[in-house]
Formats: structure tokens, C-alpha cells, sequence
């Protein structure tokens, strides 16, 4: 059998690269060859301890590659195809899926976090989570059609009109993103809140106003009645700061994934007597098709705010010992 390399997660905090043999595949699932997995702020839980996952699990949910072995009873996918994945696995009889809303499946499994994902070489993937993808898209945008995916997700749920006003809290990937897809839903104004000068930097090189709420804090004071929050940062007092910066009758987009357990200050007065909509959003269930779409036509700057590592170096990022230097880290499988 032929082997490759492999990362595990064995328990938080120890990681694993091993050669293991490529991964048996079911009727309905199709072996894909990963060429790029992206790492995610849930991989970074997952790794600490504070996301719910079944050890020892090879992490992973953002990936894509080509398929290079079918089962015998899969048939809209083929050998050869380049494909985005959506790692989620959902039950089709909880009254969730039943309702239409499988992504808030109560018997949820998903790729990478229960189950073996994308930061190997070879991963088992059935057939009905595959969506195909130009041939000649780079792997390494490919794989992010998961997070676009998210970002789709919650920016619908906010049904934000052209012209707004909106105010991103958090610089990092998913800020990154959101500043984008707000702007393409017809933001007149995006404006990017974070302390950390390589992600300000970023978002400024890509035309939005970026403001550092340590140094700046007079200018944070002065900023108010926003159409549009977004909590993409899951620290601090930033939800307290989103609720204060929204208008009357305004929304707050709540995205970031908080470790479970934790709580944050926030004053429910102001949400009452300003008749504020606090919004979740979790995951997708119907946006990975655009998601490649837009991918594919190039409609988001990715350049800027990737870069490449080594499988090796997962676990530093994962400890965030890069974080001066990386604001997305996505691994070229080879």
C-alpha cells in the first residue's frame, strides 16, 4: 500500500506527522489527493482544547484536490476532477435538516474535526460534499471556498442594504474577507478595527480604513451609528464595542467562534433600548457554489493575506508563533 504523509492531532496540544497508508473509500465516497488545506482559528480550538472534536483526528476542514479513485456507486464525480469540499456531514432526519436548516444538523459530524480531514495527503470523501472546480484554479485559493463559503453565510443573514455603513471588528482571515464581501454587497463605507499592524496594513492595501483600538482610542470613540457590526475577532470587550458602534435599529453580526465555555461582557440595555438584531451565524448550507464562483472570477483578494507553509510548520502556527508574520496559513500538500 502506498503511504504519505500524515498529521495527527492526537490529544491537544501533540501533533503527529507520520506516513500512513492511503485511506479506504466507501461505494458513495471518492479518494481525493489534497493539494492545499487552509488552517483555521476552529483548527487552532481544536488544537487547544476548547472546540469540541474526537481525538485523535487528522485536522483539516478547508481543502481541496483531485480526485483519483471512485466508489463503485458515485456518479457525478470522476477521476481527474479538481474539487472544493464542504466538510460538513449532516444526519437528513434531525428536525433541524428537516426544517432546511442542515447546517444547524443536531447530529452534525464534519471533516477534520470528527472525522479525518484535508492535512494529509489522501483523504476519504463522500461523493454529495464534493463541488468541481476549473482545472486551472490555484489549490491554494480553491481550498478556501469553505471560509467564503461562512462568510456568504452570515453576510445573507444580515440582508444588508446598498449604501450602509459597517464596521469589522477583527483583522484577521475572516475580517479579511468580510471587509470584502460587505463591500460587494454595496457597503458604502467598510471600516476594519485591530490592534495588529501586519493586518491593518493588509486591509489598508486593499482599500478600507483600518483603525488600531489600542493607539487610536479617541478615534474609536468617535466612530457610531453604523448600519452594520461584525464581531469576526471572538475577543476582549469587542461585542460590547459592537453593540455601542451600531445605530438604532442596526444589526450585529456575531461570527467569531468564541471557545465554548466562554462569556463576555455586554450591556443588554443598549441591545433593548436601541432595538439592535444580534445575529449568529454558523457555518453554510447553500453558499460553497457561489463561494467557487467567485473564486473562480478572481472577486477576492487573496494574494495579500495568504501565505504558503509547511506541513512542518502547522503546529507553530497553531500556537500562533507566526501571527507577527502570517494572517492565513495554507499548506501545499505534495
Amino acid at each position: 500500500m502506498e503511504t504519505s504523509l500524515t498529521l495527527t492531532l492526537r490529544r491537544p496540544g501533540e501533533i503527529e506527522i507520520t506516513a500512513k497508508e492511503r485511506p479506504a473509500i466507501g461505494d458513495r465516497e471518492v479518494l481525493v489527493k489534497v493539494a492545499a488545506c487552509g488552517i483555521c482559528g476552529t483548527d487552532r480550538h481544536i488544537y487547544h482544547g476548547s472546540y469540541p472534536a474526537s481525538y485523535p483526528v487528522t485536522i483539516g476542514h478547508e481543502f481541496a484536490g483531485v480526485i483519483v479513485e471512485t466508489g463503485k456507486d458515485v456518479r457525478s464525480a470522476s477521476i481527474g476532477d479538481l474539487v472544493s469540499v464542504n466538510p460538513n456531514i449532516w444526519c437528513g432526519r434531525c428536525a433541524a435538516c428537516l426544517e432546511g436548516m442542515p447546517h444547524l444538523c443536531a447530529g452534525m459530524t464534519a471533516l477534520g474535526v470528527d472525522l479525518n480531514g484535508g492535512m494529509a495527503a489522501y483523504c476519504a470523501v463522500p461523493e454529495h460534499l464534493l463541488y468541481r472546480m476549473s482545472p486551472g484554479t490555484d489549490p491554494l485559493k480553491a481550498c478556501l471556498a469553505e471560509p467564503i463559503s461562512c462568510v456568504l453565510h452570515g453576510v445573507d443573514r444580515l440582508q444588508m442594504k446598498a449604501g450602509s455603513r459597517a464596521a469589522v471588528f477583527g483583522g484577521g482571515f475572516i475580517g479579511q474577507l468580510m471587509l470584502q464581501a460587505l463591500r460587494m454587497q454595496g457597503a458604502a463605507e467598510v471600516v476594519l478595527v485591530e490592534p495588529q499592524p501586519l493586518k491593518r496594513r493588509a486591509a489598508e492595501s486593499l482599500g478600507f480604513a483600518a483603525i488600531d483600538p489600542l493607539s487610536e482610542k479617541d478615534k474609536l470613540e468617535r466612530l457610531t451609528d453604523f448600519d452594520v457590526t461584525a464581531d469576526c475577532a471572538g475577543a476582549g470587550d469587542v461585542l460590547m464595542q459592537c453593540v455601542r458602534l451600531t445605530k438604532r435599529g442596526g444589526d450585529v453580526l456575531l461570527f467569531a467562534a468564541y471557545p465554548q465555555g466562554k462569556a463576555v461582557p455586554v450591556e443588554p440595555f443598549d441591545i433593548f433600548r436601541k432595538e439592535l438584531r444580534l445575529i449568529g451565524t454558523f457555518t453554510y448550507p447553500d453558499t460553497q457554489l457561489r463561494a467557487v464562483r467567485m473564486i473562480e472570477a478572481g472577486m477576492f483578494e487573496l494574494d495579500p493575506i495568504i501565505s504558503e507553509v509547511a506541513l512542518h510548520d502547522v503546529a507553530d502556527v497553531l500556537e500562533g508563533k507566526r501571527d507577527d508574520r502570517i494572517i492565513k496559513g495554507v499548506v501545499r500538500l505534495p
